[in-house]
């Protein structure tokens, strides 16, 4: 069976990309849910409310977990150790927890 992208490429790479634009706090693009609004970059107007950024750390870490996914040889993909899948979430945890110390002081 043919398959067109490795799930196993996909998964690290996206945890990684997503724990790089939550910690240089770099997303693809921002929300405002109370003015219903996109933006490409933040707006910094308190009248349009709080704004989301999560939607866009999304979209920019599934860009290159795509492409290396569909890049990758399934042969080289199916040789990521197990041990991977079980680390990275909790490096990412970290990350998450270093970004968001901030509203904690």
């Amino acid at each position: 069976m043919l398959r067109f992208c490795n799930a196993r490429v996909f998964s690290v790479v996206f945890v990684i990309a997503y724990a790089a634009a939550v910690h240089l706090d770099h997303p693809l693009f921002w929300y405002f849910p109370l003015a219903n609004r996109w933006s490409l970059h933040n707006l910094a107007d308190s009248t349009l409310g709080p704004v989301m950024a999560w939607y866009g750390w999304i979209a920019l870490a599934v860009i290159p977990a795509s492409i290396l996914a569909a890049l990758v040889p399934n042969s080289i993909g199916d040789r990521i150790p197990a041990a991977i899948y079980w680390i990275l979430p909790f490096v990412a945890l970290y990350i998450g927890y270093l970004h968001e110390q901030v509203w904690f002081h």
